[in-house]
């Protein structure tokens, strides 16, 4: 479309289209012409590429958009800044991520957990969801998904607007692909690349390919990008769990009573083989200039077989007793037991070696397709899809090894859990079969969408256009998980299926006394001899739940566009049915239970941009808004683990989150590659979401469940700071800072903190380019924080530093080198905030590095 009507819009719009630099197709009416003018011969023309080209339309999103948005371009064709997409977000000011065995799994904006942030591919939600079979079902969208081959660019939003879906607090990642009408024809871009990862010592490879087409008459392209990715981890731990206040009774009668205390702990080595294979097909038909047709479809499949092996010390494990305590009198958490001695067990076994061997799988496909019209008074468009997410462990083996001997743990040390065994651990002649147990579970996160949008070109005081729009939603989130009764007649011996532990096991982790050497499992043997054994599997009731919400969401926006000022004013009004069921009842009595509920949300937003001058940006925002809990804590179910003893459950009555917020910021662009800015925001939030942990009984045993409360409300309020320049002849630096203070009280009015707010988070780059090469390192850091959940509790301050290196061998052909953590930081958590000696889990994922080369023509 080349019609667009663009009397009403901005001058600095206008200067934005002239470069060809924007091309957000988003809410407003000059947004729209932005989009339909990425066809035109300016577009076509003007070519920036490389880091800087990436940093100028970056900026130049952020500088002549209405709302408060960043965003991270592409440098080139299939040329993302990083191999996983979620690590270049985390560079831009306010965005922190959570990493999970060395790579950016999900994201969280301005002090907010990461459930409480959207990502939505070109506009529309993505179906995601979890490979381990404990993971609990929340709404956080899972980046590993997520090819970064496929990515032209993201965009955060973290101001509301009227059209953009409800469901954040903190902000919301829209993530664009490309348009093949909006490419040169026969256009050509690959990669060949061999990732080491240095703790598993695996070298794999890395592949991707891109091809766009399109016909003569140019109104017709199709564009395919496929990926397939491989990557053999290992993740190295020290780790124990389920710290809770205990009544403890010695083998003497001595008593300590309410005494806080681990129920177990390990020295873990984990170790996966990721395969990703991924395709994005995008079909765009413009018959006319009035009407533009896109189709774009989306298929990621993962394949993430793994196993875990752990020798644990577990308290009370086969009826044994303590025989000696340490007690400390923390000033966190009172009396607390930090050692102990734990003698045999009347019952045969009192130490486990456990290995799990796990079959999983992620998918995640979209299907999307839109259709806009341009009459001569309305600019209309119809957009209908369908997204799912599939995932779980298809077979999740447990098997111990169980011994009887006299062992002791001393975790007095933060970082480090010192044990001792009279048995040696590393002779499998001395452990024999426990049980063996089969578990699966399977995760289906589906959503049916439609809706219409309508704008219209206006002339009435201030306002330049007219936007509404109907959408609807119909989502489901489904969750089973099977188990077999454990097998423990087999007269099995470790000795048979046992292997050496690596050397390198827990290499710069602990101390002296840390366990690194014990008898770990032939996992390939188990698969084979397990699996034949031929297994009963019975439905895992409290764990089994479904969630469906129907939305209806309608809008209204006016574009406000006047001499030195833009912006916009809107109302989203929006209907929520939802229906949550679980099997409710004691264990043999379930019954599946469905509770209704509904509420209706009216939601406003205001943004405002003034022009102080030609260089310098005043932007203005507030907005209600709310952000819908997790699936798993809005039912009665219950997700465990009878070894780990930990566990998390939901409550079928909890609200949603709802929140206030303003945000007030200053944007001084010196030059069109520089910036200095500043920005103040407020939440004022209604509710927050407690997690309450109690000991509960399942299945015989007692286990540590966290289960959700609506708690008191509170507040968060920050600073973001940031600076941008290029300094000379292609050197360039990039700088920011963000501060979030969060303010939240529990039910009996004690200061709790905010899951997933992290006080400080500094992201420092530098850059070099020139005709024949580029160059970039960057550090990442935030403090410490809650991750809201049992376990891992509370994780500690964790930075790291990545390098990229590009040499051009020719205009086509690119040598790359990455690297990744080069610093090897490690991370760290424990159960609360300021007692490390409860330690949970201090993890190595090692180093990463990457070399090849890039092709486009």
């Amino acid at each position: 479309m080349q019609k667009f009507n663009q009397s009403k819009i901005s001058n600095g719009v206008k200067a934005a289209l002239a470069i060809g630099l924007l091309s957000i197709n988003q809410v407003t009416l000059a947004e729209g012409a932005k989009s339909q003018s990425a066809t035109t011969d300016e577009i076509e023309t003007i070519q920036v590429r490389g880091i800087r080209g990436s940093v100028v339309k970056s900026l130049n999103t952020k500088r002549y958009s209405t709302s408060i948005v960043d965003a991270v371009t592409a440098e080139d064709i299939g040329k993302f800044p990083d191999q996983n997409v979620a690590e270049s977000l985390q560079r831009i000011t306010g965005v922190s991520i959570t990493r999970n065995f060395g790579e950016g799994e999900r994201v969280s904006i301005r002090g907010t957990t990461e459930s409480q942030n959207r990502t939505l591919l070109n506009g529309q939600a993505v179906g995601s969801a979890d490979w381990w079979t404990n993971s609990a079902a929340n709404r956080g969208f899972n980046y590993t998904m997520l090819p970064s081959e496929i990515v032209s660019g993201l965009e955060v939003y973290k101001s509301a607007e009227a059209d953009i879906d409800e469901g954040s607090i903190g902000g919301t990642v829209i993530v664009r692909t490309r348009k093949p009408l909006e490419m040169d024809a026969g256009k050509f871009a690959a990669s060949l690349l061999a990732q080491h990862s240095q703790v598993s010592g695996e070298t794999d490879p890395v592949a991707s390919a891109m091809y766009s087409w399109k016909n003569e008459k140019e109104n017709f392209g199709a564009m395919l990008s496929v990926v397939r990715q491989e990557r053999n981890l290992r993740r190295d731990g020290i780790e124990a769990w389920s710290w809770a206040k205990r009544d403890i009774t010695l083998s003497d009668g001595t008593e300590y009573k309410n005494v806080y205390s681990p129920g177990g702990g390990g020295s873990a080595m984990f170790s996966q083989q990721r395969v990703r294979t991924g395709g994005n097909l995008t079909l765009q038909y413009r018959p006319d200039d009035n009407i533009d047709v896109t189709f774009n479809a989306l298929d990621s499949t993962m394949d993430m077989d793994n196993e875990n092996q752990n020798f644990l010390w577990l308290t009370g494990y086969g009826g044994s007793d303590y025989t000696d305590v340490t007690v400390i009198d923390h000033d966190k958490v009172g009396p607390m037991v930090v050692a102990g001695t734990l003698g045999l067990s009347p019952d045969g076994n009192n130490i486990l070696d456990e290995t799990k061997v796990r079959n999983s799988q992620l998918k995640t496909k979209s299907y999307d397709l839109k259709l806009e019209h341009e009459g001569d008074t309305w600019i209309s468009s119809v957009h209908l899809g369908y997204t799912e997410g599939t995932g779980g462990s298809q077979a999740d083996r447990s098997v111990g090894w169980g011994g009887n001997a006299v062992h002791r743990f001393d975790a007095s040390n933060a970082k480090d859990v010192q044990v001792s065994y009279d048995k040696d651990p590393a002779n499998g002649d001395l452990w024999n079969l426990d049980f063996i147990r089969y578990d699966s579970n399977d995760a289906k996160d589906d959503e049916k969408y439609v809706q219409t949008d309508f704008i219209r070109n206006i002339d009435v005081a201030i306002f330049s256009a007219i936007k509404l729009g109907v959408k609807y939603r119909d989502h489901t989130r489904f969750n089973t998980k099977h188990t077999t009764d454990a097998r423990t007649d087999l007269n099995w011996s470790l000795s048979d299926y046992s292997l050496s532990m690596p050397g390198d096991f827990l290499s710069g982790q602990g101390s002296s006394g840390t366990l690194r050497n014990y008898a770990i499992t032939d996992s390939d043997k188990v698969r084979i001899e397990g699996d034949a054994l031929g297994w009963d599997y019975r439905l895992l009731k409290a764990s089994t739940f479904e969630v469906n919400e129907e939305i209806l969401a309608g809008y209204i926006k006016a574009d406000i566009d006047a001499e030195g000022l833009r912006g916009n004013v809107g109302v989203r009004l929006v209907q929520t049915d939802q229906r949550s069921s679980a099997y409710v009842g004691a264990v043999g009595e379930e019954v599946w239970t469905t509770k209704d509920s509904d509420y209706f949300d009216i939601l406003p937003s205001l943004n405002l941009a003034v022009d102080l001058s030609d260089d310098v940006v005043l932007r203005i925002s507030a907005a209600r808004v709310m952000s819908r809990p997790d699936y798993a804590d809005m039912t009665s179910s219950t997700s465990y683990n009878k070894e780990t003893q930990t566990g998390t459950g939901g409550n079928p009555n909890i609200d949603p989150y709802r929140a206030t917020q303003f945000d007030f910021g200053l944007e001084w662009y010196f030059n069109e590659a520089g910036i200095v800015s500043a920005a103040f925001f407020h939440k004022d939030i209604q509710s927050f979401i407690d997690a309450q942990a109690s000991l509960e009984v399942h299945e015989g045993v007692e286990i540590l469940i966290n289960r959700p409360v609506n708690g008191k409300g509170g507040t968060i309020q920050g600073i973001e700071l940031g600076y941008q320049q290029e300094l000379y002849k292609g050197f360039g630096v990039s700088a920011n800072y963000t501060y979030v203070d969060g303010e939240a009280k529990d039910s009996e009015g004690n200061d709790v903190t905010i899951p997933g707010n992290s006080d400080h988070t500094v992201n420092l780059s530098a850059y070099f380019e020139n005709d024949d090469m580029s160059g970039r390192v960057s550090y990442n850091y935030r403090t410490g924080y809650d991750t809201g959940k049992g376990w891992p509790g509370y994780v500690d301050a964790y930075g790291q530093v990545d390098a990229n290196f590009t040499y051009n061998i020719s205009e086509n052909i690119a040598l790359v080198v990455e690297g990744v953590n080069l610093m090897d930081e490690k991370s760290f958590s424990y159960q609360e905030k300021g007692v490390k000696q409860a330690l949970t889990g201090y993890y190595a994922d090692g180093r990463r590095f990457m070399v090849g080369a890039r092709f486009n023509f």
